[in-house]
């Protein structure tokens, strides 16, 4: 009797079933009903997932967050309809490794700068794009993990004790990246494939986080420069929240710099004063 062979073999393949993941650990789409099909001509291929999330799905986020060396699929069958695609690229790549699909004669060159690992075309045959896409799983399985799977940022969620999706998100979007999140990045990720989130809206969920943090002796680092607002890592990172570590820099440490115009600190570095102080 003869067993069908796959990309992964007969043994291997991975399924609903048996619980092993595929490849592809989330696929994200810009319009939904056209990575409908293209899932279903890929099913045979058993490299990607059932069904797509939508661009801001917090559930998908959540995993991509939590797996160490996480690979994304991000899906535009129509680019004319997504005018900033590799800004969301872009903000996509700080979460996962990410491979874009999208329509024959799309130039790959912003994409590929904004920080997609690779840009296919959606037309490539289902045997070949999903072979690219097993090479590209194969090349992360011999890189650093992305994140950190420790039970640091669990414990850190436990304690501020978050039951809503829409601050549990946030919380471990700040704490999994390495580099502070810029308030417009935050508003493209957590918005829909329509429009960003808005401003308002981004500052109500961080003024409720950021409220419930301090009830635990615990803040972002928030810094202000050019009309943005980046937030980094908990200042307070103990191994029980609330313990305050006496090394720690004091508050001012982590404000913006002033900003002064130029003549004004020629004044003041020859110890001098502006008209307006005199």
């Amino acid at each position: 009797m003869l067993i069908p062979q796959t990309l992964y073999g007969a043994m291997d393949s991975p399924s609903a079933d048996s619980g092993m993941p595929g490849p592809v650990d989330a696929v994200f789409s810009m319009q939904r009903d056209g990575t409908a099909a293209l899932l279903r001509d890929m099913r045979s291929q058993q490299i990607m997932p059932t069904f797509p999330h939508p661009w801001g799905s917090i559930g998908a986020y959540l995993s991509l967050l939590r797996r160490p060396r996480p690979l994304a699929l991000l899906d535009v069958p129509d680019i004319s309809l997504i005018s900033d695609l590799p800004q969301r690229v872009h903000v996509l790549s700080r979460l996962s490794t990410v491979v874009a699909l999208v329509p024959d004669g799309t130039d790959s060159v912003p994409l590929l700068r904004a920080g997609a690992a690779n840009v296919l075309s959606r037309s490539t045959s289902p045997k070949e794009l999903a072979s690219r896409i097993a090479a590209e799983r194969r090349w992360l399985a011999a890189l650093s993990p992305l994140h950190s799977t420790d039970d640091t940022r669990e414990r850190l969620r436990l304690a501020l004790n978050i039951k809503h999706g829409s601050q549990e998100i946030i919380l471990e979007l700040i704490q999994a990246v390495r580099h502070p999140w810029c308030c417009h990045d935050l508003c493209l990720l957590l918005g829909d494939a329509q429009r960003p989130l808005s401003r308002r809206a981004l500052q109500a969920r961080m003024t409720r986080l950021t409220r419930r943090m301090a009830e635990c002796d615990t803040s972002f680092t928030v810094t202000n420069q050019w009309g943005r607002t980046a937030f980094g890592r908990v200042v307070e990172q103990q191994s029980s929240v609330g313990v305050r570590d006496d090394h720690e820099e004091p508050d001012h440490a982590h404000r913006p710099l002033r900003h002064q115009h130029p003549r004004q600190r020629r004044l003041e570095a020859h110890g001098r004063r502006s008209p307006n102080e005199a």
